[in-house]
């Protein structure tokens, strides 16, 4: 077997199994599920760097119209499936012990490797038909994912609408392969290269990049993220919407405009408003909300305006800051999932008013979910600071060659920042700090098999963005450089902004020595100290036993003249495109219903206007055929 069916045959093969396992026998799916997936990880690590290698097998041949299964591992591709397999192994890992009696242990497993193999499908394949097909069968397996979860509705209502959603986006990317194969006669990746200059093009385009941010979770193509985050399993969150989605999403989104397709300013413009809006939107939804899947949720949306903002700059560096801010996203997005779940685990709940004072007693939960959040809010020194610097760098590069409103997309990923780290100064206030709820008392740290793949990722959120050189080089200059023949660097420079995240990494540890030190000395010194008072009134004695959380921070800003009726029409769907596409199919169905009211006299007058226009069409033609023969 071909080293680069690997990945997709083997979990493939090791998910149908699972289903064959007896539900009373235990630990032998989990085995048989790591053991695959651990294999699959092995498999991509040797591929990685190994590039080009092709697969072509001819598959299904209609005439003219032939299928070939078609893989294909480039410099993009052989880093993607590497990650992919990452995060589903440490799924699988964490999944041996968030997993109860009550989950489907049998197709939660057999799920899980299906989606890594069609996953690593989708990537490597270099067929349009081929790659919707892989696409589609995420859709199907999503769909059975987030049915899983234990509140029956909520699942049942977030898997029927992302699966409506994401099934609407995979027909507009098969209209555009039906085009392009009517007009280039080959659906072959690496053979296409169009330019997006005439309606039919531009609409290709148009109809494949629907497909990309919908599977990523740009507006206005998002809201089956949050309502999936609702009843699905924490854990699939952690692996679909959070990483392997937007690792799909945004692989294909750069292989459209880099590669497949040649887009100008308006097109790339259109990009950067989808990245603004999509980062603001979504940050503003995140501040408000109590639940904290559905909080991530909405961060998870966020952070794409952050990718397609990159790529739709055009610049190199910009392009490369967004293809590492997918890759930084995937891995602090999923670390803040899997923290969710390990405080669902133990406490019972993800609401944030019934949270706090978790550190303590979940200090490995605690110290992985804040280096993620810092990562999130693009603090330095972790991998999301560089990512942003880069996009950042991209924009005013831009503006340096004669954009003018770049100023306003850089606002808008500035503020996106400032936003995200205000709505994760909540979530760390509200979960792990502050006081613990009584009925929290016995609260303890989760199992090493949940703690393991959190150190994991909240090490990479520290070793990517320290040493972001290394990623960088190894990852995604071969990519931007394969793409447009050009490469970035570790260090980013412009002109007066210069960043190196290892010299700075040292500064910053010597500030905090420093600070440490100060706050040392601080302690040595004589305080007086005296009751406290609220309101120029003195506490009660209980003081101690109230319970104060951080869920209401942000209320102020849903009560904002200007943003409570955005608020308010948010909450009542009125932006939902799906919620939008319901109420049109309605007014079509009660038309369709007016029409039919069982009176004769009414058919037969709906006939003889449709013979009228039959006769039309059909004379019509005959006075064209007449005129062309004289």
């Amino acid at each position: 077997m071909s080293q680069i069916l690997i990945p997709i045959v083997i979990p493939a093969i090791a998910g149908g199994l699972c289903l064959l396992v007896p539900r009373r026998v235990k630990y032998v799916r989990e085995v048989i599920s790591l053991a695959a997936l651990a294999w699959a990880f092995v498999a991509t690590l040797r591929l990685f760097g190994a590039w080009p290698i092709s697969y072509l097998k001819d598959w299904v041949v209609f005439g003219d119209f032939a299928i070939q299964f078609d893989l294909l591992l480039n410099q993009f591709s052989s880093f993607i499936i590497v990650f992919v397999t990452l995060f589903g192994l440490a799924i699988g890992l964490y999944s041996t012990s968030w997993l109860s009696q009550k989950h489907d242990g049998r197709r939660y497993y057999a799920l899980l490797l299906w989606t890594v193999a069609a996953s690593c499908g989708a990537v490597l394949a270099n067929n349009l038909l081929v790659l919707l097909i892989f696409w589609e069968a995420l859709t199907a397996i999503l769909f059975f994912y987030v049915s899983l979860g234990r509140k029956k509705d909520e699942a049942a209502d977030g898997a029927a609408k992302s699966f409506v959603m994401l099934g609407l986006s995979d027909a507009a990317m098969f209209i555009a392969i039906a085009l392009i194969w009517m007009k280039y006669r080959t659906l072959t990746m690496s053979e296409l290269s169009i330019f997006a200059g005439s309606g039919l093009t531009v609409t290709m385009y148009l109809l494949m990049m629907v497909g990309a941010i919908t599977k990523a979770g740009a507006m206005p193509f998002h809201t089956w993220i949050p309502a999936a985050a609702k009843g699905a399993p924490t854990p699939v969150m952690a692996l679909l919407p959070a990483s392997i989605d937007k690792l799909l999403g945004i692989y294909l989104l750069a292989r459209l405009s880099l590669d497949i397709f040649s887009i100008g300013p308006g097109l790339s413009l259109v990009l950067m408003i989808i990245g603004a809006v999509t980062i603001l939107g979504a940050v503003l939804m995140a501040l408000i909300q109590h639940d904290l899947k559905v909080l991530l949720s909405y961060h998870a949306i966020s952070q794409v305006g952050y990718m397609v903002l990159g790529v739709g700059t055009g610049i190199p560096i910009g392009i490369a800051g967004g293809i590492f801010h997918m890759l930084n996203h995937a891995i602090y997005k999923a670390c803040l999932f899997l923290c969710a779940g390990s405080v669902e685990k133990q406490t019972g709940t993800t609401e944030i008013s019934k949270l706090g004072g978790l550190a303590r007693a979940m200090p490995i939960t605690f110290a992985a979910c804040a280096i993620a959040a810092f990562a999130i809010s693009g603090i330095p020194p972790f991998n999301g600071y560089v990512s942003k610097w880069m996009v950042y760098t991209g924009l005013v590069e831009l503006g340096a060659r004669g954009f003018s409103a770049y100023w306003i997309f850089l606002i808008a990923a500035l503020f996106g920042s400032a936003l995200t780290l205000a709505s994760f100064v909540k979530v760390l206030y509200s979960g792990f700090l502050g006081q613990r709820p009584s009925a929290l008392a016995r609260v303890k740290e989760s199992s090493w098999a949940m703690t393991i793949p959190m150190i994991v990722l909240a090490a990479l959120c520290i070793i990517f963005g320290v040493w972001a050189k290394f990623p960088i080089d190894r990852f995604i200059n071969p990519v931007v450089h394969g793409a447009i023949g050009t490469s970035v660097r570790g260090s980013i420079d412009l002109g007066i902004g210069y960043w190196d995240p290892t010299v700075a990494t040292g500064l910053i540890i010597v500030g905090i020595i420093f600070g440490l030190v100060v706050f040392t000395v601080g302690r040595t010194v004589k305080r007086r100290t005296g009751r406290i008072f609220i309101g120029g009134t003195v506490p009660p004695d209980n003081m101690d036993s109230m319970h104060v959380t951080g869920a209401g921070f942000y209320n102020t800003i849903r009560e904002t003249k200007g943003l409570s009726g955005l608020f308010a029409n948010a909450e009542q769907r009125v932006f939902d495109v799906y919620e939008i596409g319901g109420r049109m199919g309605n007014v079509v169905v009660q038309g369709l219903r007016a029409l039919h009211d069982g009176v004769l006299s009414t058919y037969l007058a709906w006939s003889v206007i449709g013979l009228g226009a039959i006769v039309f069409v059909l004379l019509s033609a005959l006075v064209r055929e007449l005129a062309s023969r004289q």
